[in-house]
């Protein structure tokens, strides 16, 4: 069966982001029953990002789910922290390179349990490219490098670790 995705929702537009309304005191539920996106929906999904993309953040995002989005990357990010979620990333289009370890360098609280910074100083630099995944455990470092003149298309979903 079919389920359309989100619908009804209510979205919010934050800095090229479609944000799925927030439940009073918490993230937004995830849907209580399955949710299919076809190839030809995600392209769809795909094409209408690419001409959204914000010259300040160099992506423009829709979320899939309260736990999940797409990411539409010309450029790179600012280094980020998660504090209680990790990111499981897959690649679907493009190439890029994504740094994960390290040390944050000028993060600052961008929200509840979100540090942002300037960059990362070591870490671990994973080139990546449509097909690859990586998981970035909760509380690491992390930094979304993709060279000018070129793009990706990430699915990222959140996930509380266990244990």
């Amino acid at each position: 069966m079919r389920v359309a995705p989100i619908a009804g929702s209510i979205r919010f537009v934050i800095a090229g982001v479609v944000l799925v309304g927030q439940v009073p005191g918490g993230r937004a539920a995830d849907p209580k029953t399955a949710v299919f996106w076809s190839g030809a929906q995600m392209k769809e999904i795909d094409a209408r990002l690419a001409p959204r993309v914000s010259s300040q953040t160099n992506m423009a995002g829709q979320s899939l789910l309260a736990s999940a989005s797409v990411i539409y990357r010309t450029g790179p990010s600012q280094s980020e922290i998660h504090e209680k979620e990790a990111d499981f990333i897959f690649v679907r289009e493009g190439e890029g390179s994504i740094v994960v370890g390290g040390k944050i360098v000028g993060g600052k609280p961008a929200r509840p349990n979100e540090i942002r910074g300037d960059s990362i100083e070591g870490g671990t630099s994973y080139p990546v490219s449509a097909g690859d995944t990586l998981y970035v455990p909760a509380n690491t470092p992390h930094q979304f490098f993709v060279e000018k003149g070129k793009h990706w298309v990430i699915t990222i979903v959140k996930i509380i670790p266990k244990g």
